[in-house]
């Protein structure tokens, strides 16, 4: 747990640099109020979004967070001209608002997609995947809402199955979901046999084995084309 806790202390420092952040994502950061501005499920999101996003494509990028970042960074440097992001604490969807001096991205309270309307080519989920029983949670859950944030309910994939359920019904013809998790906090074993329920196909993997971080790109079974 201590050790554990030295980490967490020494890695939050370089994820609220503001100068690193500039140099991830290509735009300046709002001041940090909220905790950190990424993980590294955001890293490899990053990645994908590069990889699999296109300007004239519509996102949504779910979770989006206090920064937004993923949003911002599709729309200042992908070009995507249709954004919109959500979060299920209205908080913090009020400082993305308030932070967000181009004003172009769509921002959305919802709990998962209780209020989203449309479709989507593609869907970015940063997922709450510790662990509801986890040992560190004292550490890793210090307020209710840090709680809120990034429990992912038991064994850390409740709220990726409930989103998975419904992803489907957002996505336009041969739209892909990417699904961010970090293998440290929830086993590959639980993750993927959440996927195999919901009747999604993994088409592809973008997996760092130095952070556990992993996404996941996922289409119906009919669409699955790269």
């Amino acid at each position: 747990m201590k050790l554990y806790g030295f980490y967490l202390r020494h890695i939050s420092l370089l994820r609220s640099n503001a100068v690193v952040f500039r140099w991830l994502f290509g735009f300046t950061p709002a001041k940090v109020l909220w905790g950190q501005y990424w993980d590294w499920t955001t890293i490899t999101l990053r990645t994908a979004l590069r990889r699999h996003l296109k300007p004239d494509m519509a996102l949504l990028d779910m979770g989006c967070g206090p920064y937004a970042v993923l949003s911002r960074f599709a729309q200042g440097k992908l070009r995507c001209k249709a954004v919109t992001g959500a979060d299920h604490c209205q908080e913090l969807i009020d400082y993305a608002k308030q932070t967000d001096p181009e004003g172009g991205i769509k921002y959305v309270c919802s709990d998962l997609f209780e209020n989203i309307a449309g479709r989507f080519a593609l869907i970015a989920f940063n997922a709450p995947y510790i662990d509801a029983d986890s040992s560190e949670q004292e550490v890793l859950f210090p307020t209710s809402l840090n709680r809120k944030r990034f429990c992912g309910g038991k064994g850390g994939v409740q709220t990726i199955a409930r989103f998975l359920r419904d992803a489907p019904a957002y996505l336009q013809p041969e739209g892909k979901i990417l699904l961010g998790v970090n293998h440290f906090h929830s086993g590959k074993e639980a993750v993927r046999g959440e996927i195999f329920k919901s009747g999604l196909r993994t088409v592809a993997t973008f997996d760092n084995p130095v952070t556990k971080s992993c996404v996941y790109v996922l289409m119906e079974k009919g669409n699955a084309k790269m």
